[in-house]
């Protein structure tokens, strides 16, 4: 709430949603008396016939809740323009006529009532069913009232209608899936959309859908079905496919140079939600390094995390060609790497033990493990001789200085 020096209102501002600079661009324009309930005001007292003074004050006093005198001035709308041809507005994206949007405000009202009357609504419908990008959101709306008061015939009426007139929307599919399980009616049919549902949503269901899924699935009384839609393995789906989000959040930002705070926290919770998974700490111990954190990097991916997998070959491997990739830790990443060759005696494993030997400056050690990698290596050869030869090249460089 805004007030004046006399203390008179000014204006007010329902809630708060971020960013602050936008927030503080709407107080600003409060504090100038642009677009106020003050200055509203006045023009309504100046020109009470001017539509768009009395649009823009029934929308203002409407934010606040005083449902009575903001209908009074909707009303005022209509009678001033009942073809919606004096003036525009936006409802979201979308341009509609000041006229529409004071009956669809005028027809929520009446569904919100004591005494609720969907008839209102009913008749927007009728009246803008073929062109109105409004009828979805009217639909949406009346499904309040025949979920939760309408009688049973009505509501399943209801419900067939704005699914027929919006087969595909997953907010119609819903708000019928969550009458079924409200009614425990019709529960074979909400199973089926409900199905529908999740097909719609793909790969990466979301959790609300298969939860309404899993309910209707319970009262039915199939709990294996209710546990393959809602059960531990779609929950470790669900917590897997956070961690990656996570790590390559934290990943991007890290190699921005910006937001580190925020990168360094949600690493700290992939690492937490997948403390076995290879893949989110190697990305983990990554990023510390980017963030200057080497203790952290070492904290996860070190030598206390290898002691684990010392029968493993692969995450050996892989340990040993991260941390020769960072120059740092190279004691423990050359008994990795030694373990795994002992272990998987590849071309790949011998690859990564002479490139752990090059980082540790032994480069007749290193000379073997590169000449293992070549003769192991097969059809991949080209690939190692290549590094075969730069390391040959490196050594007789240093033996020349």
């Amino acid at each position: 709430m805004v007030l004046d020096p006399d203390g008179s209102e000014l204006d007010w501002h329902l809630g708060y949603s971020p960013p602050p600079e936008r927030f503080q661009e709407r107080l600003e324009k409060t504090l100038k008396g642009i677009d106020t309930f003050k200055s509203f005001s006045a023009a309504y007292a100046k020109d009470p016939k001017k539509i768009e003074v009395v649009y823009n004050l029934a929308k203002k006093i409407g934010l606040r809740y005083d449902t009575k005198n903001s209908i009074k001035l909707y009303k005022e709308v209509l009678a001033l323009d009942p073809d919606g041809m004096k003036g525009m507005t936006y409802r979201g994206k979308d341009k509609i006529s000041f006229t529409e949007d004071a009956e669809f405000e005028i027809a929520g009202a009446a569904l919100d009532s004591r005494t609720p009357d969907p008839g209102p609504m009913k008749a927007f419908i009728q009246k803008y069913s073929d062109d109105s990008k409004m009828i979805k959101t009217a639909y949406s709306t009346m499904s309040y009232y025949y979920r939760d008061q309408a009688p049973k015939e009505e509501a399943a009426a209801f419900f067939k209608e704005y699914l027929a007139k919006f087969p595909d929307d997953k907010d119609a599919l819903s708000r019928f899936v969550f009458w079924t399980i409200r009614t425990k009616d019709n529960i074979d049919e909400g199973i089926k959309l409900a199905e529908k549902i999740k097909d719609l949503e793909g790969y990466n269901p979301e959790t609300l859908s298969m939860s309404f899924l899993a309910q209707l699935y319970m009262i039915k009384g199939d709990k294996e079905k209710a546990g393959e839609a809602y059960g531990k393995d779609f929950m470790e789906g669900k917590v897997s496919d956070l961690a990656y989000d996570l790590v390559t959040y934290a990943d991007f930002w890290t190699k921005n140079d910006a937001n580190k705070e925020s990168a360094e926290k949600m690493v700290d919770t992939a690492v937490k939600l997948k403390p076995d998974t290879l893949y989110i700490i190697r990305q983990a111990a990554s990023i510390y390094i980017k963030l200057n954190k080497p203790d952290r990097a070492l904290g996860v991916f070190g030598p206390n995390y290898i002691k684990k997998y010392m029968n493993d070959a692969s995450t050996l491997n892989g340990y040993a060609w991260f941390w020769q990739g960072q120059a740092k830790n190279l004691d423990s990443a050359l008994g990795a790497a030694k373990k795994s060759v002992a272990l998987s005696p590849r071309a790949a494993a011998y690859d990564t033990l002479s490139a752990v030997f090059i980082k540790l400056k032994n480069l007749p050690e290193a000379l073997k493990a590169a000449e293992k990698a070549v003769e192991l290596a097969g059809q991949q050869a080209e690939t190692y001789k290549k590094k075969l030869e730069n390391l040959k090249k490196l050594m007789a460089k240093k033996e020349g200085e």
